[in-house]
């Protein structure tokens, strides 16, 4: 039988993974995003076969449910959803902070309703650039990168390892973390490039010279303030947040003076320092070889397909009672 999917949020993230699914025989994916015209350009592109015009209607009996929402979104979305999801049903949220939908699940979800909090760490190839929205949706979005993975509570190994195998049917490579150690670092690699491109925008557009300055800005300035993104990244990350932001003000200050000591040589020299980094920054994510290894907790080792994990005692077929 195939596995029945509801994925709630069409934009870039949501419409990467209906484009990569829904082609397969073996997975039904039924498609909803807040927006109707969106859900309808998905389906005329071929990126979904089924939509649905309400989130009860789309999580009804399904075996996986994947929320692809801005995170702000989500606990409002598991309140909506807990009533209507069936005993065995897998929940995953996809998103750059793994804590706070953990303390959601664990607080709205029901028993035998299982959930995992995802961040899928994009393909190299899908790096430069900020673009958004389902006119930036790839069926290779997810290529050759990583998938953190943390369990939610009571979560039973088998659903775990179904959304490793789900990363790993889309190109990805399963990452375990823990959620706090996670969430720890994104703080500089998600919440920071947001705040830096704030300012930047904002600097700018109060600036006198605006005016003209709308006029010439090209790449440089669209790349650095790309970044701008969902402001729970850094409500629900404050602590982290906090941290790496007085680390930038130390750094801008250091810089600050650097520019102004009048020294073109030190100059080029800290700036070759950091274009170094990132060169290498960029290789190893191509590679994808890390010195740390990813950390492992203990799942099954079998490798049966997705479909098998929802056989059985654990996970009850399509009309059991919910």
């Amino acid at each position: 039988m195939p596995i029945h999917i509801a994925l709630l949020g069409l934009g870039r993230l949501g419409g990467s993974l209906a484009a990569a699914l829904s082609a397969r025989d073996d997975l039904q994916v039924a498609g909803f995003d807040l927006n109707p015209e969106i859900s309808r350009v998905a389906q005329s592109r071929g990126l979904l076969r089924r939509i649905e015009w309400t989130i009860p209607n789309a999580v009804d009996s399904v075996d996986l449910v994947l929320l692809a929402q801005p995170l702000a979104e989500h606990r409002e979305t598991l309140a909506v959803i807990a009533p209507h999801l069936r005993s065995g049903c897998v929940v995953a949220s996809l998103a750059s902070l793994l804590g706070p939908p953990i303390e959601w699940a664990r607080e709205l979800l029901p028993a035998e309703r299982y959930f995992v909090a995802c961040h899928p760490i994009l393909s190299p190839a899908h790096l430069p650039g900020g673009e958004t929205g389902l006119d930036a949706a790839r069926a290779d979005l997810f290529a050759k990168g990583l998938w953190a993975l943390a369990p939610g509570p009571a979560c039973a190994p088998e659903a775990l390892k179904l959304i490793s195998d789900l990363s790993t049917l889309l190109g990805s490579a399963p990452y375990f973390v823990d959620p706090a150690e996670h969430d720890g670092v994104m703080g500089g690699a998600d919440a920071l490039p947001t705040i830096l491109a704030w300012a930047l925008m904002l600097t700018a557009n109060m600036s006198s010279g605006w005016p003209e300055m709308r006029k010439v800005a090209d790449q440089s300035f669209a790349a650095a303030t790309a970044a701008l993104a969902d402001p729970a990244l850094l409500t629900l990350n404050r602590e982290s947040v906090l941290r790496y932001l007085d680390a930038a003000l130390a750094e801008l200050k250091a810089i600050r003076a650097l520019i102004a000591s009048d020294s073109p040589a030190s100059l080029e020299g800290a700036l070759t320092e950091a274009q170094a980094l990132r060169a290498r920054w960029l290789a190893e994510r191509e590679q994808g070889e890390w010195d740390t290894p990813p950390k492992t907790v203990d799942i099954p080792s079998t490798t049966e397909n997705l479909g098998r994990f929802f056989v059985g005692n654990l996970f009850k077929r399509r009309g059991a009672q919910k």
